[in-house]
């Protein structure tokens, strides 16, 4: 194993309760249900993708472009009152990482500058080879082109890479890329699929450690 590659949102970072509720408050504002069951369809997918999944959840309905505005300041809101929090065991696995030294990156649907943004709030800027979003590449997750592309930028096989995701949608992208994929769930609970799918399925980063070896 040579390199590791990151999924960002609510595997190395816990942001996804707080754009939930922003989300939800957006949503409702308009006149519409929004649900965690909601949410968890739209985990881990590009800008893109998540319109059209939305815009298919309310039928057309709801006013969209209106609403993602509202959500975007509220979610920003959220993460200045509550900080961006680092999930438990992240610091011991770079830590881990770099005394291997292993080639470890960022691979998220989220957009450049937001990556490059909470990186240097949580003092991360510098522990990462290098990063990649979802605007760059020509299909998001759940295809599997930004792990392929990871892989391409720091010259290593997919049979020598391992990803870690928390997301149905990241994982499908790994397993479509022929590479590994580590789960560390968040908001979603594993399904049959998802067990079959995944490499292993570990509580925290801190024990993909273990799985280095």
């Amino acid at each position: 194993m040579k390199l590791v590659i990151f999924d960002m949102d609510g595997l190395l970072f816990d942001t996804e309760w707080p754009s939930f509720q922003a989300l939800q408050e957006a949503v409702k504002k308009r006149g519409f249900a929004f649900t965690m069951e909601n949410y968890k369809q739209l985990i881990g997918l590009p800008h893109g993708k998540s319109r059209e999944v939305m815009q298919q959840m309310y039928e057309g309905k709801l006013p969209y472009e209106e609403m993602i505005e509202e959500y975007r300041e509220r979610f920003k809101e959220n993460l200045a009152n509550e900080g961006i929090g680092v999930k438990p065991g992240a610091i011991q696995l770079l830590d881990a990482l770099d005394e291997r030294k292993m080639k470890k990156c960022i691979a998220s649907s989220s957009a450049r500058e937001t990556i490059a943004e909470y990186l240097k709030q949580t003092g991360l800027e510098d522990r990462f080879d290098f990063y990649i979003s979802g605007n760059e590449v020509k299909n998001g997750k759940p295809h599997p082109d930004i792990f392929l592309e990871a892989c391409k930028i720091a010259g290593e096989s997919v049979e020598s890479a391992l990803v870690l995701e928390d997301s149905f949608n990241g994982l499908k992208a790994a397993f479509a890329a022929g590479i590994r994929c580590v789960l560390v769930p968040d908001l979603i609970e594993p399904t049959e699929e998802m067990k079959e799918k995944a490499f292993r399925i570990v509580e925290d980063l801190e024990k993909v450690i273990a799985l280095l070896e």
